[in-house]
């Protein structure tokens, strides 16, 4: 096998590799010697088929697939054997000319393809001369009494009332149709609704009133931002075809959240049995929960705002024709327009890959199997949590099985990478603490969200 790497610069180089015919000849006889054992073609007997009929049959596709193997092992055992930092895949290259697979006459065969080369460049940002905001939420009490005010709610019970409605009251209204058409009884139903689900007009008519209250109506402009779907599948469900959308309604229901009394029976609901006795402890252990909380809240933005950083002061060129050549070759529904479209975002977090690529080689960062497995097994059992838990669930057993899902390994492995990169981010930059307020933190995750969209 011959190579021959030519440098078209911009990061961009030829690979040529000639097969001789000495490199695959043997190959592609065992091969042929194989399909003759097994070959049962009609007039021979089983194994006793000539070489030359099987060869005439099978040959041509045996012969490319033996090609095909032995390029690739070629093409791959070269780049890894010179270091190549390629990106993406190689590609035919246009210069590349059809080749006619004869199996009368081996011959040697020559193979072209471009690569996309992966750009050489030091990492800067990731020093002590590199300052950057350290976000810390200013603890409030008010942050507690909130979030015990959020529990009551939560684990609280709704009444029926007989006062006038309020904004977060539910509502439940009997409507019966205005105008049902000759034949037929009226339709009658009962909707419930939250106030401030309501259009404006609705609004000022309900807020205030009390049992009985009688209005009309037009169903389809009952609450804000609801489309015909939801209100013929929800509020006029089981309604004849020729339902009009004009109503009466009555006030039938007002139910009002009753908050959770202080006592033991809540405490053993909002905290788990038996952990906590008063509202003292309660609040103790809420302090030690949203400290922690908002301190790696506080960390992530930190590690977002380094990721930001390293993003804006390490700029390279990249090889973007291949790489959109690339991205058509193996996106089989996208159009070069799609390409186009979604581009920068690709190149964005490419960018973020060589990056983090180069600063885990530096640092020595690794990720192990057994922090795969680790952190698997932690996003299981909080998925199981969320719906209570589930007894006698063996978790070594799903790990395992996610283990053997090379696309999840590998999910999972860049997300541990950055994880562990940005961590060491962390501790090599300067950081300037910037308090913040709760409004002001939420504001800080809303643009990082909006951003990350």
């Amino acid at each position: 096998m011959k190579t021959e790497l030519i440098d078209k610069g911009q990061l961009l180089s030829e690979l040529i590799i000639v097969l001789e015919k000495s490199d695959y000849v043997d190959k592609y006889k065992s091969e042929l010697k194989k399909y003759k054992n097994k070959a049962h073609l009609k007039g021979f007997r089983k194994g006793k088929t000539p070489l030359s009929a099987i060869k005439k049959m099978y040959g041509q596709s045996v012969l490319a697939d033996v090609i095909n193997e032995k390029l690739q092992a070629g093409l791959s055992a070269y780049i890894t054997d010179n270091e190549i930092d390629v990106l993406g895949n190689p590609l035919p290259s246009d210069r590349q000319k059809i080749i006619d697979f004869n199996v009368n006459e081996l011959n040697d065969y020559e193979f072209i393809f471009d690569l996309g080369l992966a750009p050489d460049f030091d990492v800067k940002g990731l020093s002590s001369s590199y300052e950057c905001e350290e976000v810390v939420v200013k603890f409030d009490e008010s942050m507690i009494n909130e979030e015990i005010e959020n529990l009551q709610k939560r684990y609280g019970s709704q009444e029926k009332v007989d006062e006038k409605i309020e904004y977060t009251d539910i509502v439940a209204i009997e409507i019966t149709e205005s105008k049902p058409t000759e034949g037929r009884e009226a339709f009658v139903t009962e909707v419930t609704i939250m106030p401030d689900r309501l259009t404006e007009d609705y609004h000022g008519k309900l807020i205030g009133q009390k049992l009985g209250f009688e209005f009309d109506l037009n169903v389809y402009k009952l609450e804000k931002d609801t489309k015909e779907y939801n209100v013929k599948k929800y509020f006029l469900k089981d309604a004849p075809e020729d339902i009009t959308a004009e109503f009466k309604g009555i006030v039938a229901t007002i139910k009002r959240l009753k908050p959770a009394e202080l006592d033991q029976d809540f405490f053993n609901k909002a905290f788990g049995e038996g952990k906590v006795t008063t509202i003292d402890e309660a609040r103790e252990l809420l302090r030690e929960e949203l400290q922690e909380f908002y301190g790696t809240q506080g960390k992530s933005i930190t590690k977002r705002y380094i990721l930001e950083n390293l993003l804006e002061l390490n700029e390279f060129d990249l090889p973007d024709e291949f790489l959109k050549r690339w991205l058509l070759s193996t996106n089989e529904k996208a159009t070069a327009e799609d390409i186009e479209n979604d581009y920068n975002g690709f190149v964005k977090n490419l960018k973020w890959t060589l990056i983090k690529q180069k600063v885990a080689k530096k640092e020595e960062i690794e990720v192990t199997s057994e922090d795969l497995k680790t952190s698997l097994r932690i996003k299981i059992e909080r998925q199981f949590a969320q719906y209570g838990g589930y007894p006698g669930v063996n978790y070594d057993d799903m790990v395992n099985r996610l283990m053997q899902n090379q696309e999840t390994v590998q999910k999972e492995y860049e997300e541990l990478l950055a994880e562990k990169v940005l961590d060491k981010g962390l501790s090599m930059v300067s950081l300037k603490t910037k308090n913040v307020s709760l409004d002001e933190y939420k504001e800080i995750m809303k643009e990082l969200q909006e951003n990350i969209q």
